[in-house]
């Protein structure tokens, strides 16, 4: 059987459960047409990787995870474009106070609790925190300025965010911070 018959029948066996499957791990309310790229994609990438994975001991687990992996990654991107969204004050739903300039009082008060992420992060974790979250940086972005990999920006986000869990106080400077009020 050459590549191409062999990646036809794969296909025609498991696409279906592919759908059925990826229906089960979406959220309530996302459309199959999401579902169906993804299912694609799944597809894509076997057919590229057809080589190794055409003697692949169980390449209907290996789908399947596949497109699990695949669906995570969507969520996450979708959920990590509507925080940046929702902290942005570039969009037409911003409070009319964005629009004023901050009184010298409110600048000070920002650059107090600018002070207060920069003693509990360092100076370099509290840039790289308020590029990420406060002005909306990608990960890719920050990598490339930094010379380190995306992952590495999400872990130290991530272990940044532990370490001011710990100060419920500076949940309030961040907000403040966000509304630049």
């Amino acid at each position: 059987m050459d590549a191409q018959q062999w990646f036809e029948q794969v296909y025609r066996q498991y696409a279906d459960l592919l759908f059925r499957v990826g229906r089960r791990f979406q959220s309530p309310g996302e459309g199959d047409d999401v579902l169906l790229d993804l299912i694609q994609e799944v597809f894509l990438l076997l057919w590229e990787r057809r080589d190794s994975l055409m003697t692949h001991p169980n390449i209907g687990g290996w789908l399947v995870e596949a497109l699990k992996l695949r669906i995570r990654g969507t969520r996450a991107k979708v959920s990590r474009r509507a925080l940046r969204h929702a902290y942005s004050l570039d969009g037409d739903d911003a409070a009319p106070i964005a629009d004023t300039d901050p009184t010298p009082e409110q600048v000070a008060q920002m650059r107090s609790h600018l002070d207060t992420i920069v003693k509990l992060l360092g100076e370099e974790n509290a840039k790289l925190f308020i590029d990420y979250v406060l002005n909306g940086k990608s990960a890719g972005e920050l990598a490339q300025e930094l010379g380190v990999s995306d992952s590495c920006i999400w872990m130290r986000v991530a272990r940044m965010k532990k370490k001011l869990a710990r100060h419920p106080d500076v949940f309030f400077t961040i907000l403040l911070l966000l509304l630049r009020f």
